[in-house]
C-alpha cells in the first residue's frame, strides 16, 4: 500500500496548483494516510502504536469532513457537518482518554467516524444523481474529479468498518483478521485507483 500511494501522489503533485479545495483534501489525505502506514510500522518494532493508529484515524476523519463539507452544497447539511463533526470530537475525545484508552485500538470512536463518512458519501452520491446543473449542461457525474475520489473513499471505508468495530475482539481470531485485513488492502489498492481516476479528469473538468 505504501507504494502505491506514493505512486498516486505523484500526479496529485503534479497537479496541485488546479487542484479546488475538495481536491486538496484527497491529497492531505493520502499524505497523512502514507504517514499512517510508515508511522505504524516503525511504532509495531517498539510495543504498542494503537495510540498512533487512533489519532492518525482521527485526523483522516477531520480532512475527509472537510473534503465532504467542500463537495456537499445543501446549507442545511454542510451546517450539519459541522455540529457532527464538533460531536465526533468529543467523542473520541472521550473514547481515547476514558473508555478504551491508548493501549488500545478506539474501535468505538473509530467506527462512529467511519460510519459518519459513509453516510457523507451516500448523500454526495444522492446530490450529484438530482444536480439539476450538471442536467442542463450536461456534465455526466463520471467526468468529475469529486465522484471518483467519493467512490474510492466509500469502498475503502465501506470495507474497514466492520473491521474498525471488531478490531479489539478479532485479535484473537488471527484467520478471521487476516482475511479482513486482506479485504482492506484490496479495498484500499482500488480507492487508489479510483483516486489517481479522478486525478486525471482535474485537467477537463472544474466541479
Amino acid at each position: 500500500m505504501v507504494g502505491i500511494e506514493t505512486l498516486c501522489l505523484i500526479p496529485f503533485t503534479i497537479k496541485y496548483k488546479q487542484l479546488n479545495k475538495a481536491g486538496k483534501c484527497i491529497y492531505y489525505y493520502l499524505v497523512v494516510s502514507l504517514l499512517f502506514a510508515v508511522g505504524s510500522d516503525l511504532l509495531r518494532t517498539t510495543g504498542n502504536n494503537m495510540w498512533f493508529m487512533t489519532i492518525m484515524y482521527f485526523i483522516q476523519f477531520v480532512i475527509l469532513s472537510i473534503f465532504f463539507y467542500h463537495v456537499i452544497h445543501a446549507p442545511f447539511l454542510r451546517k450539519l457537518i459541522r455540529i457532527v463533526s464538533g460531536i465526533a470530537t468529543g467523542i473520541f475525545v472521550i473514547d481515547y482518554s476514558k473508555l478504551e484508552g491508548l493501549r488500545f485500538f478506539n474501535s468505538i470512536s473509530t467506527s462512529i467516524s467511519s460510519f459518519i463518512l459513509i453516510s457523507y458519501g451516500v448523500l454526495f452520491f444522492f446530490q450529484l444523481l438530482r444536480d439539476e446543473e450538471l442536467i442542463q449542461k450536461s456534465i455526466y457525474i463520471n467526468s468529475l474529479p469529486a465522484f471518483w475520489f467519493n467512490a474510492g473513499l466509500f469502498i475503502y471505508l465501506c470495507c474497514s468498518f466492520l473491521f474498525n468495530l471488531s478490531y479489539n475482539f478479532l485479535q484473537t481470531n488471527a484467520i478471521t483478521t487476516i482475511t479482513l485485513l486482506a479485504l482492506i488492502y484490496i479495498s484500499g489498492i482500488i480507492q487508489v485507483i479510483l483516486f489517481y481516476i479522478g486525478v486525471l479528469k482535474v485537467k477537463r473538468v472544474a466541479p
